[in-house]
């Protein structure tokens, strides 16, 4: 009996041993970081992080006397430049030289950077902040108002006169800014200062988005949603202004877009096939444009749009878009259309051209901006085209 009482004391022993001594090595081993689960991203990062394979692509439109509804069904999508590796993710400047605000996602400047980064140009010709003698506080927002010394945000926020005023003018408009977060800061910190940004009224962060682009010395517009042909099968959405709507009501949806941004020198239509063209709906918004001191850039969603001859009758700043650049996203098409925006440039001095803010827009619109003064032309923003196009037809 006493040796069966030994051999039980003695598996007891050994079985206390081992579980003190696990425990005491996984106290030790064990890490509770590595072990923690990874908080879930936004919605927002996880669609810009998608493979190109999980994209639809951009369907292909006509040129820029065609319904400008294929020019948004992609247009919050981030698409591959054409000549990177798809495996290889595109390198963002900011990584380099910018700090990324995880609350609102805009780059910030870095606290130090690597002599060899690449900097972001800074104009310091633009101004960051909305001047309060320009803005009207209302229950819709800040909404843009001519100072009562008469200065006018077209101006006030307007870039410089460009240096050489003897070469062909070009202005490029890249739309859909703010939509989509990771081609918003690319294309702030990418393109030439010369290219004008159109936000949407939709996009979050829009105040921030708005002063980042200015301090880079860009031009901004502000899109307003416009009833389409196919409407509402193509909804532009909440904030569009309808055919059917009153002059009230479309004053006031368009007074909601105006007061979600400030420093921008004017709006241009998004979609508008419809209301562009219908002169009764279209007049009380030209003169609402007119009377804050706004411009107005007509996309061309319809041949048939009367926005810009009915801009120059009552003295309200307009220009209007010649190509659409980047309807077909292969490199050699988007050079095409920026080779036709030249050539008419060449023939009646300005043009306009609106582009999307795609990686291989992007990519393309740098390659060809860089030899442009030496073929005879100069990249210029918008409000240095402001009714220097012909009238259109």
């Amino acid at each position: 009996m006493p040796s069966n009482w030994n051999a039980l004391f003695i598996a007891w022993a050994v079985s206390l041993i081992i579980v003190i001594g696990g425990g005491l090595f996984f106290e030790f081993t064990h890490d509770p970081a590595s072990h923690q689960a990874e908080p879930e991203q936004p919605r927002q990062e996880v669609a810009e992080n998608t493979t190109p394979q999980q994209q639809p692509a951009p369907a292909d439109a006509g040129t820029a006397d065609n319904e400008d509804d294929d020019h948004t069904a992609s247009g919050d999508e981030d698409t591959p430049a054409a000549d990177m590796p798809l495996n290889q993710p595109t390198a963002e400047p900011e990584q380099q030289s910018h700090q990324q605000d995880p609350e609102t996602g805009l780059s910030t400047p870095a606290q130090s950077a690597p002599a060899s980064a690449p900097q972001i140009a800074i104009s310091g010709t633009l101004r960051v902040e909305a001047d309060p003698a320009l803005l009207e506080q209302s229950n819709q927002g800040p909404l843009p108002k001519i100072a009562d010394d008469g200065r006018k945000p077209f101006n006030v926020y307007a870039a410089p006169a460009p240096r050489n005023d003897t070469k062909h003018r070009i202005a490029i408009v890249v739309t859909d800014m703010g939509m989509m977060a990771r081609n918003t800061r690319r294309a702030i910190a990418e393109l030439p200062s010369e290219v004008t940004f159109a936000f949407s009224p939709y996009a979050s962060n829009l105040m921030e988005w708005g002063e980042e682009a200015r301090r880079t010395g860009h031009e901004v517009l502000l899109m307003i949603p416009m009833e389409p042909q196919n409407y509402p099968q193509n909804d532009p959405g909440p904030l569009s202004l309808l055919a059917s709507y009153s002059t009230r009501e479309n004053v006031n949806l368009l007074k909601s877009s105006l007061g979600r941004l400030t420093g921008y020198v004017g709006i241009i239509n998004h979609m508008g096939s419809r209301f562009t063209a219908a002169a009764d709906s279209l007049r009380p918004v030209l003169d609402e444009l007119q009377r804050r001191g706004l411009m107005m850039v007509d996309s061309r969603a319809s041949q048939y749009s009367r926005a810009v001859n009915m801009s120059r009758a009552i003295g309200l700043p307009s220009a209007y878009n010649n190509r659409y650049v980047d309807d077909n996203l292969a490199p050699d098409a988007i050079n095409a259309e920026l080779a036709e925006l030249e050539q008419y440039a060449q023939t009646v001095g300005s043009a306009v051209g609106v582009a999307h803010n795609y990686p291989v827009t992007i990519n393309a619109i740098n390659r060809w901006a860089a030899g442009l003064e030496a073929r005879g032309f100069i990249l210029v923003p918008i409000t240095a085209v402001a009714d220097r196009q012909p009238a259109p037809r």
